[in-house]
């Protein structure tokens, strides 16, 4: 259990305010984005930075089709099918 307690009131529109020491403590800034998790009648929020979202721009992208070496399994899926299929068949 956590050493630090403090009471909040929930608004009409099921707001409440993050207490200073808790934002702080945390370093929750405004924009921030929080998990809330639901235990039993417990609510969990932890600080939490979502994933962004890749552009092509991205760096990652630059190296798109350069790579060398054995080609994906996955770009060969169809063709493995067909082989084992015909292989069943002639046995």
């Amino acid at each position: 259990m956590s050493e630090h307690f403090e009471v909040v009131k929930v608004t009409s529109k099921g707001q409440m305010t993050i207490p200073v020491r808790a934002r702080k403590l945390i370093g929750i800034k405004e924009g921030d984005h929080l998990a809330v998790y639901i235990n039993g009648n417990e609510i969990i929020m932890r600080k939490f930075t979502p994933f962004k979202q890749a552009s092509a721009r991205d760096a990652i992208f630059k190296l798109i089709g350069k790579g060398t070496g054995p080609v994906d399994l996955a770009e060969k899926h169809d063709q493995y099918l067909t082989e084992a299929k015909e292989r069943k068949m002639k046995e």
